[in-house]
């Protein structure tokens, strides 16, 4: 995650979910194949996690908002 310092919270949270959108569509992009290789089965996995992450920093930042 790379959030700036200066950045209101609401900057940032849509900044995030505009990254988790896009993490999300990779992801869906790969489940919709039926065989993966061995990189995409690692890079899928990858994706997965940096999804949560996401989703945990926009869920923290919500919090911190409220």
């Amino acid at each position: 995650m790379s959030k700036r310092l200066n950045d209101n919270p609401n900057v940032a949270i849509a900044r995030l979910e505009v990254e988790h959108q896009m993490l999300k569509e990779r992801v869906a992009e790969l489940d919709r194949r039926v065989v993966l290789t061995a990189p995409e089965q690692r890079e899928a996995l990858e994706l997965k996690k940096k999804k949560l992450a996401k989703k945990d920093a926009i869920i923290e930042l919500r919090k911190a908002a409220c």
